[in-house]
């Protein structure tokens, strides 16, 4: 049943006028600039031409393009960064009047743009338009018209009226797309004034909304205007009795008491509103990765692709306008009868099956000549689905999620979320969509040696010397890694995790000195030193300096099989790693937040990794020309935490237990945690230390030889193999040849990669928030044996591949989902474990053996996979298989549960088996008495 009943005439017109100027501009936005797209690359090179007197080369003028379109994210991003704050500050109305001004700066840029012979003025008009829209932006993000329209709603239509944010955004859309016909103002001469229309709708809402109110709970809630805020109710709702609205604002008022506006740090702390930025940033920051902006900044490539006519494409096109415009009012009209719920996963699923199909009928489009027509109906659908599910629901959301105090600081994540993802996604669009080709930067490699060999001797270098080398390069950066974990225990016992990090850092300036300086002397020697040295700084320090550097390489060294030997062992994974950079985050860390923050050294192990991947694309510095600098890159990040350490104290549990200063200790528990009452984890680092007098820090052999720490040693050695014959790392350092065996083409392997890499930040993310919540046990053995299944499936699709074209598919998924499933398991929660087994004084040595394990496997597993591979071929997944399987059986009976324990309480739970049978022995005793606050 569809309820308009209360809807007055201000009301309605309030909409209207807020949708004008508000994401009716962010939907002409979008859809303008595909019309005059190859005027304005025309204009670009032209004027290029006009002042230096050459052309741009193509990759160039695409390359402006790209940062063309991109500039109004970044646009969008400046202005999210600052709308919460100005809309507490000057309030909704006047925010969305001064806004206005920042439009009609951007069209004056966009119409002299050909007068002034400037394509500057069109990047600079962008950035304006973006400035703009962040405060009218796209439907499903949060904004300030989403905000100022949702609190002048009442509750029974809060959900129709709200949802004429993505009617306007959608309006917007079909407007831009019509008035961009060739017919229209789509011409040569015509476009800046195209691109200047923008100021028509920033006018009208200029002259129109200072005769509607402010917002009715800004007024109650934020100024404290109750008069002012009953006579907005009576203009917007009409005549009647609103004290009941009156006594919700007033309550929520009262709850507010004493609590100022939150910031964006209040919002991200506070447990109590945890799950509901959670759902938020699922469903309003995740739209960008759903597809639809791709769709609209490219349509007329996404249409060329699908078989469609060029000169056909602008009426597709809107089609596609309308088709959102009617399901944008659909969605107004059901939405609260039919539920948000309902809406979003009944519309999730139907979006997942239309890109389902959608890829299946683009790769079968040159078969059959029926079938770009089936991707051009699958595209309507796309667009049907999303405007009625996640591009209208979602922007009734945050306003019903979050009271007042919370709600600015909501708008502002969710709206940087936003424009983050929306400049990544039009910067890197193109490039995928046009070309796709892999990363051959291993030829770069491989040529400065020949040529190198060349200038020196005067002959090509022999094939079997340039396999020698090559293979030394990578598998001396092991060898440096075995060596710093060697020294790690020893070194951070004597000097400090503190003074360790920054040795670390400084080794890795020095290796990325080598590496970038390698080819201006000429010398591929360096290129071993500084592998080497990288592996000495990785194999004692794990940050997303070390995952930036193993991406970097891992790119390189996939083709190694292919292109220069039979195999190679490849860079290590980083967060394999037991380093300094566990025990420091280990040791700073209270006991509440200890998982969370153990955890988040593989996020930032996996975001280094992704940012390897991007920074490796020929698009960035994955060329002939960058490679050194490429490569060099993470000593940038090292020289940054070089300069910031300083500033910072030394662990607690150091400074007291080795220092034995008390008095740095509690200062260091203050600047880490805050100020506060700190004499329980006083008193139990003391008892570590009275104890620690007796048991000073026991060397690898004591380690070993312990009774008391017997099981405890069988549990690392089987989390640190496993995590090796897991197969993660087969699939990380070979990803070419298993995509190449899933039937992917070449030139689509990169992305693939990137895509495996986000998959596994997205994994680490939601590890930190479930670790606490779910367990230590419960997420290691669940991922596990989501593994295995995944494993046995792979299997079975790889062997299958050649009788079925869909099952190659199948086998990508199954491999994003392994990526996942690792990231939220075994990935991260092995290291957490690990730390909390043990006391302080045995902890240097257990990182030693953890480390040793884990490079001389990392190594061993290089070497032979690719043999296992050629032996067993598809069949190999079932080696991992079979020890995932093993290693969960082991951790199920063997290995305790430690959230929220204390080590006194595991070490208990361990002498059940240390102890069997037999009385425990004095070190039983000590180790049970021990007790950290780590």
């Amino acid at each position: 049943m569809l309820c308009f009943q209360g809807l007055t005439l201000n009301l309605a017109l309030l909409t209207l006028i807020l949708g004008t100027g508000g994401t009716f501009q962010y939907g002409l936005h979008i859809s303008l600039i595909n019309a005059p797209a190859k005027y304005i690359q025309t204009f670009i090179n032209g004027t290029w031409q006009h002042r230096y007197g050459s052309s741009l080369q193509p990759d160039t003028v695409l390359l402006l393009w790209s940062f063309i379109v991109s500039m109004y994210s970044i646009g969008g991003l400046l202005g999210a960064l600052a709308v919460g704050h100005l809309s507490v500050t000057f309030g909704r109305k006047k925010t969305q009047l001064y806004n206005n001004l920042a439009a009609l700066l951007g069209a004056l840029l966009m119409g002299m743009s050909q007068t002034a012979h400037s394509f500057e003025m069109i990047i600079l008009g962008r950035l304006c338009y973006g400035i703009n829209a962040v405060l009218g932006v796209y439907g499903v993000s949060l904004n300030l018209h989403t905000m100022y329209i949702g609190e002048c709603a009442p509750q029974r239509l809060r959900g129709m009226i709200t949802v004429t944010v993505s009617f306007f955004i959608a309006l917007g859309k079909l407007m831009g797309f019509v008035i961009g016909l060739r017919e229209f103002m789509g011409s040569e001469e015509l476009w800046p004034y195209l691109m200047a229309v923008s100021a028509i709708p920033a006018l009208i809402q200029l002259a129109t909304l200072p005769f509607f109110p402010e917002s009715p709970r800004y007024l109650l809630i934020d100024k404290g205007d109750t008069d002012g805020c009953l006579k907005a109710m009576q203009q917007l709702w009409g005549p009647g009795d609103h004290s009941l609205e009156v006594k919700e604002m007033l309550k929520e008022k009262m709850a507010m008491e004493g609590n100022q506006i939150k910031g964006m740090k209040d919002l991200l702390s506070d447990r109590s509103v945890r799950w509901q930025m959670i759902m938020m940033v699922l469903t309003c920051g995740g739209i960008q990765l759903i597809g639809i902006n791709a769709v609209y900044f490219y349509a007329y490539d996404v249409f060329q692709n699908a078989g469609i006519r060029e000169s056909q494409i602008p009426y597709v096109s809107l089609g596609i306008g309308l088709t959102e415009i009617l399901t944008t009012i659909l969605c107004g009209s059901v939405i609260d009868c039919l539920g948000r719920k309902v809406l979003l996963w009944m519309n999730y699923g139907v979006l997942t099956l239309t890109l389902a199909l959608l890829t299946t009928t683009l790769s079968l489009q040159e078969n059959y000549s029926w079938l770009p027509y089936g991707s051009s109906m699958l595209i309507f659908i796309f667009t049907f689905s999303f405007g009625l599910g996640p591009g209208g629901v979602s922007c009734v959301l945050p306003t019903e999620l979050f009271i007042q105090s919370y709600r600015p600081a909501a708008y502002s994540l969710i709206g940087i979320m936003n424009w983050i993802g929306l400049f990544v996604l039009a910067l890197v669009f193109p490039f995928i969509e046009e070309r796709g080709q892999y990363i051959l930067y291993l030829l770069f490699v491989i040529e400065f040696i020949n040529q190198t060999w060349i200038r020196r001797y005067g002959s090509t270098v022999p094939q079997s010397t340039v396999t020698l080398l090559w293979s030394t390069a990578v598998s001396i950066y092991s060898i440096g890694g075995l060596l710093g974990a060697l020294l790690s225990g020893c070194l951070t016992g004597r000097f400090g995790k503190k003074r360790c990090q920054i040795f670390t850092n400084l080794v890795g300036i020095t290796a990325a000195a080598c590496l970038g300086f390698s080819k201006m002397i000429k010398s591929y020697e360096m290129i071993l030193i500084g592998r080497f040295l990288c592996g000495f700084s990785t194999g004692k320090y794990g940050c997303a300096v070390k995952g930036a550097r193993t991406a970097a390489l891992q790119l390189t060294e996939r083709f190694q099989d292919v292109l220069v030997c039979p195999a190679g062992p490849a860079a290590p994974r980083p967060r394999l790693a037991t380093n300094i950079y566990i025990q420091y985050l280990g040791e700073i860390s209270p006991k509440n937040l200890r998982g969370f923050t153990n955890t988040s050294g593989p996020l930032f192990v996996t975001s280094g990794k992704l940012w390897g991947q991007l920074v490796g694309l020929r698009e960035t510095l994955g060329t002939k020309t960058l490679w050194p600098l490429m490569l060099s890159l993470p000593g940038f990040m090292q020289a940054l935490q070089l300069v910031i350490m300083p500033f910072y104290p030394e662990t607690p549990p150091h400074l007291l237990l080795v220092k034995r200063d008390k008095e740095r200790c509690l200062k260091a528990m203050k600047t880490y945690w805050g100020n506060g009452n700190y004499h329980p984890e006083i008193d139990n680092i003391l008892t570590e230390q009275e104890i620690c007098r007796t048991t000073k820090a026991i060397s690898v052999l004591e380690l070993v030889r312990d009774r008391s720490l017997r099981w405890q040693l069988y549990i690392i050695i089987c989390g640190t193999l496993t995590l090796q014959l897991s197969g993660i790392n087969a699939i990380y350092y070979y990803a070419r040849s298993v995509f190449v065996a899933a039937g992917l083409p070449v030139e689509q392997i990169p992305y693939m990669s990137l895509g495996m890499g986000s998959c596994e930040v997205l994994a680490s993310m939601l590890c930190t928030l479930l670790i606490e919540r779910c367990g230590r046990k419960v997420l290691l053995l669940g991922g596990y044996g989501l593994m295995a299944i995944i494993l046995s499936l792979l299997t079975v699709t790889l062997s299958l591949q050649d009788w079925y074209y869909w099952v190659s598919y199948c086998s990508a998924v199954l491999i994003f989902l392994y990526t996942f499933f690792f990231g939220i398991g075994p990935g991260a929660v092995t290291i957490a474990v690990f730390i909390e087994m043990f006391s302080h004084s045995a902890r240097p040595a257990v990182f030693v053996i953890v480390s040793c394990l884990n490079w001389i496997g990392l190594y061993i597993i290089g070497v032979i996979f690719p043999y296992v591979v050629n032996s067993l071929h598809q069949y190999c997944f079932l080696l991992f298989l079979t020890c995932i399987l093993a290693s969960a059986i082991f951790m199920y009976y063997f290995l305790p549960e430690t959230k929220g324990k204390t080590l006194r309480q595991i070490t208990k739970e361990f002498n059940r088996f240390n102890f069997k049978g037999k009385p425990c022995n004095e070190a039983a005793e000590i180790s049970a008495n021990i007790e950290t606050s780590v």
